[in-house]
């Protein structure tokens, strides 16, 4: 399939000389295999390695001392079926047609699992999340062997086999395991719940319906009533951790943990009660949801403990990993269709070339940022609603914030910096017209199917 985008013409280059490193001076040594992890609605700034409490994430702050972090990673939306296909097709959800979680993926796509298995990988996924299950999503497409397993400590019990008896003997190697926690509902499980929030004496539980009735009524909670919220968010964050810590373990007792390149990330964050009085993801283009954490490790290739502070998005990680591979696409199929780019300059402590990171609530509501400001434009005025639909979450016609001075985006400063705004709104203006507009195809989704989509919180208007 042949894709036309000017604003990516100069990556095939990029992709197809990577096989070099940039100063010239080393030859470049390609990893052999590829795990990728991603967790469901996990905020990066939860985590230890990003400035959250040390004990929430163990696991994944070995990873992140032992690779590089990057402290700026975007997603394109808050949903998981659209913002996934961006991180394994590395292009915008209007591009792939897949703007939310009951839309199909065109089966032209050309995603990482393709590419990779054109080039001989056998490539296997595992995932906890409904909406990615096979047949249904089309996320599947390219996959030797994909399987929802819903139930994570089963999962995790088949990555370890994989990791033990099957990867890297023999064949090139990709694995992809997608955890559901902590997405809603937020449960408290032991011992984990206890291990976190030991001393709240208020009567507030987590469940779907409390957390429902704080967004639509607009409650407003007490410091402690909120920061038990946070704290059972953060127990199923360290149940995750605990068993990414058995995989990470697997894999490197085995033959292949030297050549093997680990990626860590999440498909979007969770907004936490940051604004609108709401807790989950799919109605917000903030940071909160779309600031993501992204690791890479590579042992002896890439440098332990590197904090990179470039501005990076999702799409960005598959033209990464091709070149960290050294996997050009197959004949007939055009590098120039990634929107991402190559990120091992900033993986080397480089400059990178690029300047804004982009994010969307479906077609409708966009924004685009820099290392110093946030631009959002609403101008159709759209309220999503996700389950409650009877939630109200606004988003402002035209809102900036000032990062710098306000990283949590809550003042609204676009009347004191007009030319600020204007400049962003032809930037978001010009990358928008650079997009070429997917075809979008709805799923047949059975009565179960639907009860899960609303019981995970995502279908409304």
């Amino acid at each position: 399939m042949t894709h036309h985008y000017p604003a990516a013409c100069a990556l095939a280059a990029l992709l197809l000389c990577a096989c070099s490193r940039p100063d010239g001076q080393e030859e470049f040594v390609p990893a052999r295999h590829l795990l990728l992890i991603s967790v469901d609605a996990l905020r990066a700034d939860r985590l230890g390695c990003y400035g959250g409490r040390a004990e929430v994430s163990p696991s994944v702050d070995r990873l992140a001392h032992e690779g590089v972090l990057f402290t700026r990673a975007f997603a394109p939306m808050g949903q998981t079926l659209p913002s996934t296909v961006s991180l394994l097709s590395s292009r915008y959800p209007d591009e792939t047609g897949v703007l939310d979680n009951t839309m199909v993926v065109n089966p032209e796509e050309e995603t990482l699992a393709e590419i990779l298995a054109a080039a001989g990988f056998r490539c296997q996924g595992l995932v906890a999340n409904g909406v990615l299950r096979p047949g249904s999503s089309g996320i599947d497409q390219g996959f030797e062997f994909f399987r929802r397993i819903e139930v994570e400590e089963q999962l995790t019990a088949k990555a370890r086999t994989i990791l033990a008896e099957e990867f890297g003997r023999g064949r090139r190697e990709f694995l992809w395991l997608h955890y559901m926690d902590p997405h809603q509902p937020y449960d408290a499980r032991p011992p984990y719940a206890e291990q976190f929030d030991p001393g709240y004496q208020g009567s507030l539980d987590t469940s779907q319906e409390t957390l429902d009735r704080i967004y639509v009524d607009r409650v407003d909670l007490a410091p402690d009533d909120l920061e038990h919220i946070k704290a059972v968010y953060d127990s199923q964050i360290r149940r995750v951790d605990d068993m990414i810590g058995t995989v990470l373990a697997a894999l490197d007792s085995s033959a292949a943990a030297g050549d093997t390149l680990v990626v860590f990330t999440a498909d979007h964050g969770e907004e936490l009660y940051d604004r609108n009085y709401f807790f989950y993801h799919a109605n917000s283009l903030y940071g909160s949801v779309t600031n993501v954490p992204l690791i890479f490790r590579w042992p002896g290739q890439l440098p332990a403990g590197r904090r990179a502070d470039a501005l990076v998005e999702l799409i960005d990680v598959m033209p990464t990993v091709l070149a960290l591979l050294d996997v050009a696409p197959a004949a007939g199929w055009e590098a120039a269709a990634f929107r991402g780019i190559d990120l091992w300059p900033a993986l080397q402590g480089a400059a990178l070339r690029k300047d804004f990171a982009f994010s969307q609530v479906r077609n409708k509501a966009y924004a685009v940022r820099n290392k110093e400001w946030l631009l959002v434009l609403n101008p159709l005025r759209f309220r999503p609603r996700s389950v409650p639909k009877e939630g109200q979450y606004l988003i402002g016609e035209r809102e900036l914030f000032r990062l710098t001075d306000d990283p949590r985006e809550q003042a609204n400063v676009i009347d004191r910096f007009p030319e600020i705004a204007e400049r962003l709104s032809r930037v978001l203006q010009e990358w928008r017209e650079s997009l070429q507009q997917g075809r979008m195809t709805q799923q047949e989704l059975s009565e179960e199917e639907l009860k899960e989509m609303e019981r995970l919180g995502y279908l409304g208007k």
